[in-house]
């Protein structure tokens, strides 16, 4: 697979295409023609910037000088793309590796193999002993090249996690708060409920039920909101740069533990609007 670099405006249209040049030409001949052409696979951005599709007959060279092969487009595809290739202009396409050497006019040459695995998780022995080999090459697992290219994203990964705790403590202070003001509002009643033989127990026990449930409720709409958030980030940057990438994604783990971060942070401060309420004596909470 070659990938493209720019266009040029000539007698066809020329695309540069990482050393080498594809021109569009009228389309395909005769069948005994079509069938000693060979085929290529063009991605959907190089058919579209080129307005050609499958059955088109595109002559392919290595510079613009030529000299020029016949190939037949048989089918369009949509190639996986790497948040990395995301905002580039490049376009793809392939060609059977007998054809992409006859092209360069040179073979037995590559750049990387991707080996599969049947069992992926003997991959680290495979690495190992392909390495261990000594035959002029380095073997990565896919794990590990792609900690070698994501180093930007464990940035922003990173960057995220900051303000995840930073809002989280800007948030349980908010929740102190507004618990410490409803016990403040529940000083006569909870007076009350003491005086007449409600232990002081089951007073906190429902401010805890209180507190708990105010942050449950909180928890429940920031994911909602956050769902929302989502699918507007993936449609709005999935059209922006027409890939099937996903940018923002919701998972029940992180909805889980939102869910029992709130659960906890709401009885903490429960318990500290418990406390205020319950340090004063009851006469004192209703006046007397």
């Amino acid at each position: 697979m070659t990938r493209a670099r720019r266009i040029t405006a000539a007698v066809a249209l020329l695309v540069g295409v990482g050393g080498g040049w594809i021109a569009v030409r009228p389309g395909p001949g005769g069948a005994s023609e079509q069938a000693e052409i060979p085929p290529v696979f063009l991605s959907d951005l190089a058919a579209r910037r080129l307005g050609v599709g499958p059955g088109a007959q595109i002559d392919l060279a290595i510079g613009p000088g030529g000299p020029w092969h016949p190939a037949r487009v048989v089918r369009v595809y949509r190639p996986a793309r790497y948040p990395t290739e995301l905002g580039q202009e490049e376009i793809e396409f392939r060609l059977h590796l007998p054809d992409l050497q006859a092209l360069a006019g040179r073979g037995d040459q590559v750049d990387s193999i991707v080996v599969r695995l049947r069992d992926p998780a003997s991959a680290s022995g495979v690495v190992e002993r392909l390495n261990a080999a000594s035959l002029g090459f380095r073997a990565y697992t896919s794990t590990d090249l792609a900690a070698q290219s994501s180093s930007t994203f464990e940035v922003i990964t990173r960057f995220h996690r900051a303000i995840g705790v930073v809002t989280i403590l800007a948030s349980s202070v908010f929740l102190v708060a507004i618990m410490t003001l409803r016990g403040e509002a529940m000083q006569q009643q909870a007076g009350i409920l003491r005086l007449i033989g409600v232990s002081p127990r089951t007073v906190a026990g429902a401010m805890l039920l209180v507190a708990a449930g105010v942050a449950l409720l909180g928890s429940g709409i920031g994911i909602g909101l956050g769902f929302l958030l989502s699918l507007g980030i993936n449609a709005y940057y999935q059209r922006l740069f027409d890939t099937a990438l996903v940018f923002s994604r919701i998972t029940s783990p992180l909805v889980g533990m939102a869910t029992i971060l709130s659960a906890l942070l709401g009885v903490a401060a429960g318990a500290v609007a418990a406390w205020r309420l319950l340090r004063r004596t009851p006469l004192d909470q209703v006046g007397r």
